[in-house]
């Protein structure tokens, strides 16, 4: 007779999950006290900066034009080394040859 046990996985998990909840009890928790910055209470709260705001683009500076140019030379050069590894082929002629042949021994039927 076959018997039916829903609860099964229930029944197992039950002691297991109030044992691990027992033992963390009896863990010490970590001293943070070094690692924490204590709050000025006299500060004012940080105000949230509207869309507008952040969206509004900075005056550009002479560092900022010189990184600007920086970085679209670099991503010329990027795309400039991405068209010519795209032109390259990775296999030659053999090794494309002996990797479909490969390809093909594994889709045969057994």
């Amino acid at each position: 007779m076959l018997r039916h046990r829903p609860f099964r996985s229930f029944y197992v998990a039950l002691p297991l999950a109030a044992a691990l909840s027992g033992l963390s009890g009896c863990a010490d928790r970590p001293d943070l006290s070094g690692r924490v910055a204590p709050v000025d209470a006299t500060q004012a709260w940080p105000s949230l900066l509207s869309s507008a705001t952040l969206s509004a683009t900075p005056p550009a500076t002479e560092a900022g034009a010189e990184a600007a140019t920086a970085l679209a030379q670099r991503a010329a050069a990027l795309a400039a080394r991405g068209r010519t590894l795209s032109r390259t082929p990775v296999l030659t002629q053999a090794e494309r040859a002996r990797l479909l042949a490969a390809l093909a021994r594994t889709d045969a039927p057994s």
